[in-house]
């Protein structure tokens, strides 16, 4: 995926930028156009290079920012500004691409949920704390500014990223699927359990998305097929850029209410050409029901509207809506689309905080994937990317309340699967203060998020929750048929 961060793959790469040192001024690549030179070049080379600011996607241009000018150019995942007014090494800034981003979304940060100012790793400056998910990425890269390469200071953390404008929350993937996000001044984290370590926070390709937004020459227009009219309606919210064939989006693909309304839009294209006139109906994969909606029909646009209500679509559940078209001359076609809801009320708090001494290693099973412990409820699997559909897996739960481990606790869980939900327990805690739920993965779709709610009831009756996930990753003979 090229809206990542796989440094694994980029590396051959390397062989086409890694000229003698002395020598370096110019980068070029065959995968794309344009080139690194002079300072920009540098400063590439100097601070992360493939890993951390991908290839260029633009040559170098003079562009307002704000209410001044300056020599600018993208990157997959940054801009480069030059400020020659500025001594070495912030003669070269990064534009402030991940507010721009949202900006671009029409989703004001200022006015996000904010943080406990009591949470771990709070900045005061925007009210937001980086998540325990991503700290450890945030903290250990950095532009070099001290001349020291073995550690990053948080002023180098600050000049590549930037704060923190957002909390960890779940939003929808380049593959449709929902990831935890949580969105820089300068950069957009996700967190991908299911990939290896140091692999499990990704980059978002906001220089992409940012160039992508202002089209051909900077005017502003979105990515796709040229001469395609944008949406009226509702639909121009969420568009998703114009392609080829049967398209699907809903306007809302995080709701934050039970009951809100949505709607869901279905484009067709041929050859190049908007379709009116073709007929549009859709059906909803609810956890435990499936709605359907229509008939619409495609407008001058290409575009038809199916207003919906989630009525009272689970929390975290993903909702796959099949849309399927026919044409004025009866072809059919079919895309898809989805959405999943993020009630924050609803949200159990995650355990954040100094890591516990004295508290003992979990026994068995649990030993696998245990988080380090920390106060309060945590859960996790001992398999977080199963490679087999008949494979078994472990949930568990471990409660610490004032520093030490809470035996005899009640556990139950609960996962939200494609079709129907899964309940296990209830299991008790030991005296690690972990309880062991196994279960059959028992053909959960591949690549498809399965979260998993756990409820710990202490021997006072208090209730704590926790959540954890698992996603399985078949290899191609064991992957459903098409």
């Amino acid at each position: 995926m090229r809206r990542f961060v796989f440094a694994l793959c980029l590396l051959s790469l390397l062989a086409y930028a890694t000229p003698a040192e002395a020598a370096v001024t110019q980068f070029c690549f065959p995968q794309v156009p344009d080139c690194l030179t002079s300072r920009f070049a540098t400063f590439w080379r100097d601070n992360g290079g493939l890993s951390v600011f991908g290839l260029p996607l633009s040559p170098t241009k003079s562009e307002k920012v704000g209410d001044q000018r300056f020599r600018t150019q993208y990157l997959e995942r940054a801009r480069f500004e030059l400020h020659p007014e500025n001594a070495k090494p912030y003669d070269v800034l990064l534009g402030r691409i991940g507010v721009d981003r949202l900006a671009a979304q029409g989703r004001d940060w200022q006015a996000f949920p904010k943080a406990d100012p009591k949470a771990a790793h709070y900045f005061a400056e925007t009210g937001h704390a980086i998540a325990p998910q991503f700290w450890g990425f945030w903290s250990s890269n950095g532009l070099e500014l001290d001349g020291s390469k073995k550690t990053k200071t948080a002023a180098e953390s600050l000049a590549l990223f930037g704060l923190p404008v957002s909390e960890a929350q779940m939003e929808p993937g380049a593959d449709g699927q929902m990831y935890l996000t949580q969105w820089f001044e300068r950069a957009k984290f996700e967190y991908h359990p299911e990939n290896k370590a140091p692999y499990t926070v990704l980059l978002g390709r906001l220089g992409a998305e940012v160039l992508a937004e202002k089209g051909p020459g900077g005017s502003g227009a979105p990515e796709g097929l040229p001469g395609i009219p944008a949406p009226a309606g509702a639909c121009a919210q969420n568009e998703i850029p114009s392609a080829e064939g049967a398209q699907a989006w809903v306007t809302v693909p995080v709701p934050t209410a039970p009951g809100s309304e949505n709607v869901i839009c279905a484009r067709l294209i041929v050859g190049g050409v908007v379709v009116s006139g073709a007929e549009v109906r859709a059906e909803a994969h609810f956890s435990d029901v499936k709605f359907k909606y229509g008939p619409s029909t495609t407008g001058a646009d290409g575009v038809a509207q199916l207003p919906f209500n989630i009525n009272k679509a689970k929390n975290r559940y993903v909702v796959e809506i099949d849309v399927t078209f026919v044409g004025p001359d009866g072809t059919k076609y079919s895309a898809t689309t989805n959405f999943r809801p993020r009630y924050s009320i609803e949200e159990p708090p995650q355990p954040t905080g100094e890591v516990l001494p004295n508290i003992p290693a979990p026994a068995g099973n649990c030993a696998a994937n245990a988080p380090a412990p920390v106060e309060g409820a945590q859960a996790w699997v001992t398999v977080p990317v199963p490679t087999d559909p008949q494979q078994f897996d472990s949930i568990c739960a471990r409660l610490i309340v004032n520093g030490a481990v809470v035996s005899g606790a009640t556990v139950n869980a609960i996962a939200y699967r494609a079709g129907t939900d899964a309940y296990y327990g209830p299991a008790t805690t030991g005296a690690d203060g972990v309880a062991e739920l196994g279960f059959p993965v028992n053909n959960a779709n591949h690549l498809y998020i399965v979260y998993v709610d756990v409820s710990i009831k202490a021997p006072d009756g208090k209730i704590y929750a926790a959540t954890t996930l698992f996603r399985p990753n078949y290899p191609p003979e064991l992957q459903p048929a098409p």
